[in-house]
């Protein structure tokens, strides 16, 4: 087996291997930062003597340098490229707008303004899909469906479904239309750590769910969406009641006479405790948390506003005794308050739900790899800060955002996009037009959203769908993490999806007719004359925008001749094209020249395996 040290064009090469990549040169910051061999889906620091050093991964798993950054506040220069790394961090995508604005402000000012999220209330999703299946509950086209429940057994089902997908084309606008804050990607990460997933809840056999699982799965996301910059215990407190939840992890059906363990172990194994080497509680302390859940109904899931409501006939009446790893904590019976007592007591290990939460916190907006100087000098302390505050997930973000090791070099450029990120991303940066110009054309409306859902789920990620209790993978699951996001199928969608866009999108709904498309000369249009003008300025700009890393000179040059230039040596060969087109803007002929140059060079970009990372 080849143990060479791989670059990182050479690593995306071998992962991308029906793309092929025109550029050879040695990469510097990969060959720094970089695991030291590429072998599978693991770089080791070492190549291994013999078979049974195969089983020992976690020696073995560190960077070829460390890092050594932390927490301290972030005083170097505020460049374009970190404004960046902090909107792509912490958006799906980025604005040229967003990105002029945070320029106009110091890095502390910027992560203020991104941490401020507008309290208001989107408007709930609505009746779009009359034309295609008449309400079965005779709403009106154009309503809002999350309070109009179906009342009788056995009834709704089929509008159901077409409200789901209501609902997820209804996420989908939001993340695409999302202003400069984190909460858009904030929902994602509560939605991914504390999930529920739509398609199951709607199969369950619960009583009226068939006809208003969208109802309650809204409901759930409008929570989230509540608490997006919000205090984690409360968050925790919430969802344990939460209708969708309650039927997703079968907490409904838990009773004194047969106690179901489901949400009672993975309210502390995934969603605060973790399973880490420092996180004790035992199959004992799962059962006593199961007794301490029994009693709680979802009862009147027909009517407008379902709730969960205490039933004490089916709660039980023991004491619960837990372990030594809750410090032998006995919950007495007290009936509703011991939910209160018990989250009270996961809450007292301080130490292992904040540091839990703040790995899983870097993970998703920073990175995968958490070494012992990055335990040592970030996660600890800002698990610290985290019980500081109260629980309040806000100052976490804020330390982290501002911090030196945030904007460290070893951690941009080196993370793969999820869908979300890439295609919602792409979306964004082109300022692609996803509204209709009529707004009472619902069904035109929606199913544009729900189409590009569904390109996001060809790529392994969607709204209300999740593999399974623990989230996506990518955000999880050891030794791969974010590699997960590639694989044989979604890679060639990867590509092939941003590359359609640039040819757009013909989508066609109930009269209605519209592309989606990244046009590239409105994009350049943004910059200064004096960039557009020039090649090489160009070239810098839009490398700038669309990589998360530079390009060595000679890289440009091959990007600059084959497609702005078409082949030819001299820079005035666009520059002349480009003064041409300005001088008469309305000369078509003109205008698609410098149009198929600039096609050419941003679909060039994106083939590049640095455009699948951030």
């Amino acid at each position: 087996m080849n143990k060479s040290t791989l670059t990182r064009r050479t690593l995306f090469k071998k992962i991308f291997s029906n793309h092929k990549d025109q550029f050879d040169q040695t990469d510097p910051l990969f060959e720094k930062y970089s695991r030291k061999i590429y072998n599978g889906r693991k770089y080791l620091s070492k190549e291994r003597k013999n078979k049974n050093q195969e089983a020992n991964l976690d020696a073995s798993l560190e960077r070829v340098n460390p890092i050594t950054s932390g927490l301290n506040i972030y005083t170097g220069p505020w460049t374009d490229r970190l404004a960046i790394h902090l909107l792509k961090r912490t958006g799906f995508g980025f604005k040229k707008t967003d990105l002029d604005t945070i320029l106009g402000m110091s890095m502390t000012q910027a992560v203020d303004l991104i941490l401020t999220i507008d309290p208001t209330v989107p408007p709930s999703p609505i009746n779009n899909y009359d034309i295609d299946e008449p309400d079965e509950n005779n709403l009106p086209y154009g309503d809002d469906w999350t309070t109009n429940p179906f009342t009788d057994l056995g009834t709704g089902n089929t509008t159901d479904r077409k409200r789901i997908d209501s609902l997820t084309a209804w996420m989908t606008n939001l993340a695409i239309t999302q202003d400069i804050s984190i909460r858009e990607k904030m929902v994602m990460f509560w939605y991914h750590f504390i999930p529920v997933d739509f398609d199951f809840i709607k199969a369950s056999s619960n009583q009226y769910i068939s006809g208003n699982s969208a109802r309650v799965c809204y409901q759930y996301i409008k929570n989230l969406r509540a608490y997006s910059d919000g205090n984690f215990k409360t968050l925790i407190r919430e969802i344990a009641t939460q209708p969708a939840m309650m039927y997703y992890l079968n907490n409904q059906a838990n009773t004194k006479a047969a106690p179901d363990e489901n949400f009672a172990r993975e309210i502390m194994e995934l969603f605060t405790l973790g399973k880490g080497s420092n996180s004790l509680y035992s199959q004992p302390d799962v059962i006593q948390a199961a007794k301490v859940l029994t009693g709680w109904r979802v009862q009147n899931l027909n009517t407008p506003n379902p709730t969960t409501d205490f039933v004490d006939t089916k709660h039980d009446e023991s004491n619960k005794q837990f372990s030594a790893f809750f410090n032998n904590t006995t919950i007495p019976f007290t009936g509703s308050s011991e939910l209160d007592a018990f989250i009270d007591m996961i809450f007292s290990k301080t130490e292992v739900v904040s540091q839990y939460i703040c790995r899983r916190l870097y993970r998703f907006f920073v990175y995968y790899d958490i070494d012992q100087h990055i335990e040592d000098n970030v996660i600890v302390p800002l698990a610290q800060h985290f019980v500081a505050s109260n629980w309040e997930i806000v100052p976490v973000l804020e330390k982290l955002f501002k911090s030196e090791h945030f904007y460290d070099m070893a951690n941009r450029g080196v993370y793969i996009k999820s869908p979300l990120d890439l295609f919602i991303g792409f979306i964004r940066t082109f300022n692609m037009e996803t509204t209709i110009s009529d707004p009472t054309n619902h069904n035109a409306q929606y199913y544009i959203w729900k189409r590009i859902d569904d390109l996001l789920s060809d790529m392994g990620q969607s709204m209300g769908s999740i593999p399974n209790v623990a989230g996506w993978q990518a955000f999880y699951q050891n030794p791969s993490f974010h590699e997960y996001w590639i694989n044989s199928n979604s890679i060639q969608k990867r590509f092939a999806y941003i590359a359609y866009a640039f040819y757009g999108i013909p989508l066609s709904r109930n009269g209605y007719t519209t592309t989606i498309k990244a046009d590239t000369l409105n994009f350049v249009l943004q910059f200064p004359n004096t960039i557009c003008q020039d090649p090489n300025l160009l070239v810098d700009e839009c490398i700038k925008y669309l990589l998360p890393i530079d390009l060595s000179i000679g890289q440009k040059n091959i990007l600059k001749t084959q497609n702005l230039l078409s082949g030819q040596s001299n820079d005035y060969y666009w520059t002349g094209a480009w003064t041409v087109y300005t001088q008469d803007p309305t000369d078509e002929n003109n205008k698609q020249i410098v149009k198929n140059r600039l096609d050419s060079l941003f679909l060039t970009i994106i083939q590049l395996a640095e455009f699948q990372l951030m």
